[in-house]
């Protein structure tokens, strides 16, 4: 591969009382999103210690499929939906793997 993998991390905080909408939302963008041509990983995760957080861990081959990635249905179902049910804004943190 020419261009390197892209790595990130997605960290939703569900409102209160919204924690299930929240989880049945991330979940239908995980199976559609393990279908696409260039995604490598898609793994949605709940932290231990916070009910309500969730984190996605995406593993793309390289950006055009991240880019197309984000294009998607699903993906702009999930920027549309989502507005009502956490409390602020995604963290989206970008990675590079060194070993």
């Amino acid at each position: 591969m020419g261009e390197h993998m892209i790595y990130l991390l997605a960290r939703f905080k569900a409102q209160s009382g919204k924690e299930d909408a929240l989880l049945v939302l991330l979940e239908s963008v995980v199976i559609a999103a393990r279908n696409e041509l260039g995604c490598v990983e898609y793994e949605l995760h709940e932290e231990n210690k916070n009910k309500g957080h969730f984190i996605f861990i995406k593993k793309f081959v390289d950006s055009a499929a991240y880019e197309k990635h984000q294009n998607t249905i699903h993906f702009k179902r999930l920027i549309r939906e989502m507005t009502n049910l956490i409390t602020t804004p995604p963290e989206i943190i970008m990675l590079t793997k060194h070993l």
